[in-house]
């Protein structure tokens, strides 16, 4: 069998667009040259706006594809400047490999949190049409979960329990009425010793839907079930633990007291 000539691959490197097939077959994506200015909302710091443009990979009897991370990147100044140097449309349903794989559906995750580590929350809701409500609400928990203690982590990069609920209102989430059980839904806490200084109560598990995760992690810290360890990680409290150990009892005894007190 003769193999495919990569038509396609060789005239993105004669076009600047790629160093070489090497990278191109690393990467399946195009990169915006570090050197060109976009205007908003392009610059911001987006993977899905830095690497807009999906390449498969050439097989012996099918050709590289090329298309868009997302239907709406077709504004995009990089998109434009590739459109309008080859001589096929860039398809905007992304360029799927041979199993009909797509890094287009990671795009929209990559959106929401790489907006979200970045401290810019308020351009993801502005942009929120390049993701889903579903990618922002886990990064709302992704954001909390990392945010630390104190005003200085905040600023550089995550949010707050209020600014979470800011999020939350802007895409209309409800919430939950029965605030224990939701954080019931989150695994059983369990003990670890990465690094052999200390326990550490990692928070594992996920809520039954995206919206109830993002508010187990706001209710959590303000319910005081969760707490930011040293590092700025969030972890399980001693009360989160008892709590969550107490089930849907009515009351629950404190460790380290013994005291029994209410379950609210």
């Amino acid at each position: 069998m003769v193999e495919l000539r990569d038509e396609l691959g060789e005239l993105l490197i004669e076009k600047g667009f790629t160093p070489n097939d090497f990278v191109l077959g690393l990467n399946h994506s195009l990169t915006v040259p570090y050197d060109m200015e976009l205007p908003a909302p392009w610059n911001l710091p987006s993977r899905l706006f830095r690497f807009p443009i999906e390449v498969s990979a050439l097989t012996k009897d099918r050709p590289r594809r090329i298309g868009l991370m997302h239907p709406l990147l077709g504004d995009h100044p990089f998109v434009q400047r590739v459109a309008a140097a080859l001589p096929i449309a860039l398809d905007p349903r992304g360029a799927p490999n041979e199993h009909g794989y797509s890094k287009c559906r990671t795009a929209l995750w990559w959106h929401a949190v790489d907006l979200m580590s970045a401290g810019e929350w308020r351009a993801l809701l502005d942009t929120a049409e390049f993701t889903t409500p579903g990618d922002i609400f886990n990064a709302v928990a992704y954001g909390l979960r990392y945010s630390g203690c104190d005003e200085e982590r905040r600023r550089n990069g995550h949010i707050s329990t209020a600014e979470a609920r800011t999020i939350m209102a802007e895409l209309g989430a409800t919430e939950p009425d029965r605030r224990a059980t939701l954080l019931h839904e989150l695994s059983s806490p369990m003990p670890c010793n990465p690094d052999g200084r200390g326990e550490h109560w990692p928070i594992n598990g996920r809520a039954s839907s995206a919206e109830d995760h993002a508010w187990s992690f706001i209710l959590g810290i303000e319910d005081g079930w969760f707490e930011y360890d040293r590092s700025g990680h969030l972890v399980w409290s001693k009360h989160g633990r008892d709590r969550h150990a107490a089930g849907d009892a009515g009351t629950y005894v404190e460790s380290g007291t013994g005291q029994i007190a209410l379950a609210f």
